[in-house]
């Protein structure tokens, strides 16, 4: 046991909270890290052949229309959907409204 000024304080209680404190800044460290979100407007299937043969200006026409949602990850993870928007401080910019969270365990 330790003494804390006139309260008794036993080892395993100091050692719990330092363990608790220890584990809160950890979380938060977690929390504070970026992750890069990646934003997926469509796909499209192509030859090699017609792969080798792209230019500059070529429209590769993808398997989506535009005003599909569009799906959004972390990493290899969908996290959401959304639909496209101009951006909010970037006049020549676009974002995301989310439109579904489809949440972190699918």
């Amino acid at each position: 046991m330790s003494d804390a000024g006139n309260e008794v304080v036993a080892d395993d209680e100091v050692i719990a909270e330092a363990a608790a404190d220890e584990a809160s800044l950890r979380n938060k460290n977690i929390l504070d890290l970026p992750v890069r979100i990646t934003v997926s407007v469509g796909g499209a299937k192509v030859c090699v052949k017609d792969l080798l043969d792209l230019k500059q200006d070529a429209i590769i026409d993808l398997e989506a229309r535009i005003d599909d949602p569009v799906d959004i990850y972390v990493g290899e993870r969908l996290i959401a959907r959304g639909e496209l928007v101009e951006a909010t401080d970037d006049e020549n910019g676009i974002g995301v409204k989310l439109l579904e969270v489809c949440g972190f365990d699918n």
